[in-house]
């Protein structure tokens, strides 16, 4: 017998970075547990120019999420401050009755409107619960701590491992995004590349991707 459906509609709030990609998970479980629909809004307030990889690499693998789990998803360009009418306004076109809202993310959007995006949605849209995911359980320590992406290619050297340049007329085997972690001198960080029509994240230790294990299937 086929699971039976709720009356549920969740819809899930994010804007550019790993922690978008983990929230959106989050929503997935949820979805399955309650054997609902769900909606993805990809808030985009950031200047397309200085973020333009960055957009790239999210887009793709927020697209990606979407397919797997039949998701719809909404992209939404427009100015910070009005994040809760573009909330408001999507909510109600998916009638949505859970609204789901990283911890982190809902005070930067706090913060940029002056005053609580929680208060203004539990007006303006009265027939649905928001939920503010914790940062511990929509993240990981790792997030929120690299650098702008720029982009990059990997090169495979005779051992094996993948050397990272910067360089586009030098042979490479992969090209990508690369994100630097802040906080160092080395070029570690995370590198993102298309592959099988698959979006993939490997790890960079100072210039060296020894696999090409994506990071999700790497800390599994």
């Amino acid at each position: 017998m086929p699971p039976l459906q709720t009356n549920e509609r969740i819809l899930v709030c994010v804007n550019y970075g790993h922690h978008g990609a983990r929230l959106i998970k989050r929503g997935v479980n949820l979805a399955q547990q309650l054997h609902c629909p769900l909606f993805v809004l990809v808030f985009d307030a950031l200047p397309e120019e200085e973020y333009k990889h960055d957009k790239e690499i999210d887009m793709s693998i927020f697209q990606e999420l979407a397919d797997d789990y039949d998701a719809e998803l909404f992209i939404e360009k427009s100015d910070a401050h009005d994040i809760t009418k573009v909330i408001k306004k999507t909510a109600i076109n998916v009638n949505a009755t859970q609204i789901m809202i990283g911890q982190r993310i809902e005070r930067i959007w706090t913060h940029l409107i002056g005053g609580s995006v929680i208060d203004i949605l539990l007006q303006d849209v009265s027939d649905a619960d928001v939920h503010v995911v914790p940062k511990s359980r929509a993240d990981e320590p790792e997030d929120w701590q690299s650098d702008r992406g720029v982009k990059g290619y990997l090169h495979q050297q005779t051992d094996g491992a993948y050397q990272l340049h910067f360089n586009a007329s030098q042979e490479s085997d992969y090209e990508g995004i690369f994100f630097k972690q802040l906080h160092t001198d080395f070029n570690s960080g995370i590198f993102s590349f298309y592959h099988d029509n698959k979006v993939f994240e490997v790890r960079v230790t100072k210039g060296v991707v020894t696999s090409l294990v994506d990071i999700d299937e790497d800390d599994h």
